[in-house]
């Protein structure tokens, strides 16, 4: 056999298995987000809450109530286990996109750009009645790749606008 047709046949079966790696990880994605989907259905049920708007993220999902001004957020910790909270709008003080960057020491920044020390980017909430803050990850750099810093800012920044937007209305209609 000819050196040409061993390169193509090893050619042909690393494409074939990364294109099976690829399809896999794909296909538990999905179901990842449909359990995440499914799960805010049944919390959403359970607090009487129907949503106007929803978004999946990795480990993370949240629904927004706008008749009931209400949040609910959805935490995927493990297989199976999840950790619900809603939120009133009323509760809300602030709602900003966080960066959160690892350490970098001296010079660092001469070889490598700021966002390679990015470690997360997440929505804060500042809650009133001395309540913790919460805070939703649209971005972790060890889940997500650094190719999608700007998607999962963009998105975080949309979220801040939308919800800015309906605590300011919560907040002169109270």
């Amino acid at each position: 056999m000819s050196h040409i047709m061993v390169a193509a046949i090893l050619i042909a079966s690393i494409t074939a298995l990364v294109l099976l790696l690829y399809s896999i990880a794909n296909e538990q994605k999905q179901k990842s987000m449909k359990q995440l989907s499914h799960q805010l259905s049944r919390k959403g049920s359970k607090h009487n809450l129907s949503f106007a708007s929803q978004e999946v993220l990795k480990d993370y999902v949240f629904g927004i109530d706008g008749m009931k001004r209400k949040i609910l957020l959805i935490h995927k910790l493990q297989d199976d286990v999840y950790q619900d909270e809603v939120i009133d709008l009323h509760e809300i003080k602030t709602c900003s996109v966080k960066k959160i960057y690892g350490s970098i020491e001296g010079g660092a920044l001469k070889n490598k750009k700021l966002e390679q020390h990015l470690t997360k980017i997440v929505l804060h909430f500042e809650l009133s009645n001395n309540r913790q803050p919460v805070e939703l990850c649209f971005y972790d750099n060890i889940q997500n790749s650094i190719y999608q810093i700007l998607e999962m800012e963009q998105k975080a920044r949309h979220w801040q606008a939308v919800l800015s937007k309906m605590i300011g209305n919560a907040k002169s209609a109270a």
